[in-house]
């Protein structure tokens, strides 16, 4: 049968008595549709001044192989694949303790280079892979600017991931937002360093 009599039985019963299966069936794709639509991803943005030049920031920030240096927490990160000079479709394994399991192994994740602006200094990733429930397919941004003030640089970082049963995207913003108030404390002292 067409769309359109599904829609006028479904809307119009009367003209079509007999026409219960389709009512039910356009009940159901309303249903998943709205599922879907309600399950749009989760999006959000922090920023962080830190008290460092851009450059400096930069140049730590964009060795994209070298993330254990700067992000609280994580223990290692090594290319597992594409180039050595990271372009685009490189390929990071980090791990992490794991607060969350009872067990104390490490939380992994695998993370693809999508995006690399050394212009406008920014950098997207996507999670690939991971055993951090709710994280696959996760995927950020990092970007960093001047802030106007001499020796301060803007950090700025865009999350995106699908909703996690049993959090908020407030819940996670305000963790990420945590990390990133560690990534600023680390990037000031690995520049002052240089």
């Amino acid at each position: 049968m067409s769309s359109i009599y599904t829609i006028i039985t479904f809307m119009h019963p009367q003209l079509f008595p007999e026409s219960n299966f389709h009512r039910r069936n356009f009940s159901s794709l309303l249903l998943f549709v709205g599922e879907k639509m309600q399950s749009s991803k989760w999006q959000g943005s922090m920023e962080i001044s830190v008290s460092a030049p851009l450059e400096g920031v930069w140049k730590i920030m964009s060795d994209y192989y070298e993330l254990q240096k700067w992000f609280p927490g994580m223990v290692t990160c090594k290319r597992v694949d594409g180039a050595p000079e990271q372009g685009l479709g490189c390929v990071r394994y980090c791990t992490g303790p794991s607060p969350s399991n009872p067990q104390g192994s490490d939380s992994f994740a695998q993370e693809e280079l999508v995006a690399f602006d050394s212009v406008n200094h920014s950098f997207t990733y996507l999670v690939t892979d991971t055993n951090i429930p709710g994280f696959h397919g996760y995927q950020a941004t990092f970007q960093v600017s001047e802030t106007g003030e001499e020796g301060k640089t803007l950090v700025n970082w865009h999350f995106e991931l699908d909703p996690v049963a049993g959090l908020t995207k407030e819940g996670v913003q305000s963790f990420l937002s945590s990390i990133l108030t560690g990534m600023a404390k680390n990037l000031e002292q690995l520049s002052s360093s240089q």
